[in-house]
């Protein structure tokens, strides 16, 4: 799933496209090894600053799968 952040800056609008999965880490424990924890791992996938509201909305709506 893609998640996408606006953030103002001096030149426009600044959006970050970013997908976060569950990733699940292996337990150090050996008779355990199945029972890893899930944790949350975000990954940047695209980034652009854009000069209107319009203009970033119409860029991240590609991303937003």
């Amino acid at each position: 799933m893609n998640n996408v952040i606006y953030k103002p800056v001096n030149a426009g609008i600044h959006v970050v496209v970013f997908r976060t999965i569950l990733k699940k880490e292996k337990s150090n424990n050996p008779k355990k090894i199945h029972q890893g924890k899930c944790k949350s791992v975000k990954k940047v996938i695209a980034e652009k600053t854009l000069d209107g509201w319009e203009a970033a909305h119409a860029w991240s709506n590609q991303f937003l799968v």
